[in-house]
Protein backbone atom coordinates (compact mmCIF):
# COMPACT_ATOMS: atom_id res chain seq x y z
CA UNK A 1 0.00 0.00 0.00
CA UNK A 2 1.17 3.33 -1.11
CA UNK A 3 1.93 6.18 1.52
CA UNK A 4 -1.17 8.71 2.15
CA UNK A 5 -0.29 12.14 0.12
CA UNK A 6 0.08 15.11 2.30
CA UNK A 7 -1.51 18.29 2.58
CA UNK A 8 -1.08 21.44 4.07
CA UNK A 9 -3.61 23.02 6.12
CA UNK A 10 -3.01 26.81 7.81
CA UNK A 11 -3.83 27.75 10.92
CA UNK A 12 -3.98 30.78 12.99
CA UNK A 13 -3.49 31.88 16.60
CA UNK A 14 -5.49 35.02 17.29
CA UNK A 15 -5.19 36.53 20.95
CA UNK A 16 -7.52 39.13 22.57
CA UNK A 17 -6.26 42.22 25.11
CA UNK A 18 -6.20 39.52 27.64
CA UNK A 19 -4.26 36.88 26.19
CA UNK A 20 -7.18 34.52 25.70
CA UNK A 21 -6.99 32.66 22.04
CA UNK A 22 -10.03 32.12 19.45
CA UNK A 23 -11.17 28.62 19.00
CA UNK A 24 -13.89 27.60 17.38
CA UNK A 25 -16.38 24.35 18.19
CA UNK A 26 -16.47 22.13 14.44
CA UNK A 27 -20.02 21.39 13.33
CA UNK A 28 -21.23 17.70 14.89
CA UNK A 29 -21.90 17.33 10.81
CA UNK A 30 -17.76 17.79 10.14
CA UNK A 31 -16.48 14.73 8.25
CA UNK A 32 -13.37 15.32 10.91
CA UNK A 33 -13.03 15.68 14.34
CA UNK A 34 -16.62 16.67 14.62
CA UNK A 35 -17.67 18.71 17.40
CA UNK A 36 -13.72 19.28 18.58
CA UNK A 37 -12.47 22.67 19.28
CA UNK A 38 -9.58 24.04 17.11
CA UNK A 39 -7.70 27.07 15.48
CA UNK A 40 -9.36 28.87 12.57
CA UNK A 41 -8.01 28.23 9.21
CA UNK A 42 -8.06 25.38 6.88
CA UNK A 43 -6.94 24.10 3.35
CA UNK A 44 -5.31 26.06 0.66
CA UNK A 45 -7.10 25.96 -2.75
CA UNK A 46 -4.48 25.15 -5.37
CA UNK A 47 -2.51 27.80 -6.87
CA UNK A 48 -3.08 29.21 -3.98
CA UNK A 49 -0.28 31.25 -1.29
CA UNK A 50 -0.42 29.84 2.65
CA UNK A 51 -1.12 33.31 3.53
CA UNK A 52 -3.70 34.12 1.23
CA UNK A 53 -5.92 31.00 2.27
CA UNK A 54 -4.92 31.53 5.88
CA UNK A 55 -6.54 34.64 5.22
CA UNK A 56 -9.03 34.12 2.86
CA UNK A 57 -10.02 31.06 5.59
CA UNK A 58 -10.08 33.21 8.61
CA UNK A 59 -12.65 35.28 7.07
CA UNK A 60 -14.95 32.88 6.26
CA UNK A 61 -14.59 31.06 9.30
CA UNK A 62 -14.56 34.11 11.99
CA UNK A 63 -15.38 37.63 9.46
CA UNK A 64 -12.15 38.71 10.95
CA UNK A 65 -9.64 40.30 8.56
CA UNK A 66 -5.59 39.70 9.67
CA UNK A 67 -2.35 40.19 9.35
CA UNK A 68 0.12 37.39 9.89
CA UNK A 69 3.02 37.94 11.63
CA UNK A 70 5.19 34.75 12.42
CA UNK A 71 5.20 31.23 12.49
CA UNK A 72 4.70 29.63 15.45
CA UNK A 73 5.05 25.82 15.22
CA UNK A 74 3.20 22.48 13.35
CA UNK A 75 1.46 19.25 13.77
CA UNK A 76 0.29 16.29 11.97
CA UNK A 77 -3.12 14.55 11.18
CA UNK A 78 -3.83 11.57 10.00
CA UNK A 79 -7.46 10.93 8.18
CA UNK A 80 -8.99 8.05 6.03
CA UNK A 81 -7.35 10.19 2.70
CA UNK A 82 -4.27 12.52 3.81
CA UNK A 83 -1.34 12.93 6.22
CA UNK A 84 -2.19 16.96 7.07
CA UNK A 85 0.86 18.77 8.38
CA UNK A 86 -1.27 21.82 10.45
CA UNK A 87 1.26 24.97 9.46
CA UNK A 88 0.34 27.55 12.64
CA UNK A 89 0.48 31.16 12.50
CA UNK A 90 0.34 34.42 14.73
CA UNK A 91 -1.49 37.02 13.57
CA UNK A 92 -3.82 39.80 14.50
CA UNK A 93 -7.37 41.13 13.77
CA UNK A 94 -7.48 44.47 11.68
CA UNK A 95 -11.11 44.83 11.14
CA UNK A 96 -14.03 42.98 10.75
CA UNK A 97 -16.82 41.49 13.57
CA UNK A 98 -17.13 37.81 14.62
CA UNK A 99 -19.27 35.64 12.47
CA UNK A 100 -18.74 32.08 12.80
CA UNK A 101 -19.46 29.87 9.43
CA UNK A 102 -21.69 26.67 9.53
CA UNK A 103 -18.62 24.88 9.63
CA UNK A 104 -18.41 25.76 13.29
CA UNK A 105 -21.25 25.70 15.98
CA UNK A 106 -19.46 27.85 19.27
CA UNK A 107 -16.37 29.93 19.48
CA UNK A 108 -14.27 30.71 22.77
CA UNK A 109 -11.57 33.01 23.87
CA UNK A 110 -10.16 30.80 26.07
CA UNK A 111 -6.80 31.08 28.17
CA UNK A 112 -4.17 28.31 28.02
CA UNK A 113 -5.51 26.98 30.59
CA UNK A 114 -9.09 26.90 29.39
CA UNK A 115 -7.48 25.10 26.09
CA UNK A 116 -6.14 22.41 28.32
CA UNK A 117 -9.76 21.43 29.33
CA UNK A 118 -11.29 21.56 26.17
CA UNK A 119 -12.05 18.46 23.93
CA UNK A 120 -9.63 19.08 20.93
CA UNK A 121 -9.48 17.90 17.42
CA UNK A 122 -6.39 15.66 17.31
CA UNK A 123 -3.75 17.83 15.53
CA UNK A 124 -4.78 20.25 17.80
CA UNK A 125 -4.51 18.50 20.88
CA UNK A 126 -0.66 17.94 19.57
CA UNK A 127 -0.23 21.23 18.93
CA UNK A 128 -1.35 22.36 22.75
CA UNK A 129 0.75 19.84 23.66
CA UNK A 130 3.99 20.62 22.07
CA UNK A 131 3.46 24.82 21.95
CA UNK A 132 0.45 25.97 23.71
CA UNK A 133 0.80 24.21 27.25
CA UNK A 134 3.58 26.14 28.77
CA UNK A 135 1.76 29.51 28.34
CA UNK A 136 0.66 30.86 31.93
CA UNK A 137 -2.35 32.06 32.05
CA UNK A 138 -3.08 35.79 31.55
CA UNK A 139 -3.39 37.32 35.43
CA UNK A 140 -6.60 38.46 36.04
CA UNK A 141 -7.56 42.16 36.45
Amino acid sequence: MAPKTFALSVRIVLFDQQGHILVLKRSQSSKTNPGKWELPGGKINESESFDAALQREVLEETGFQVVIHTAAGTAMQETDEWRVVHLVMIGSMISGGLAISSEHEEYRWASPLELGGLDKADWFDEYYKMYLQAIPAAPEK
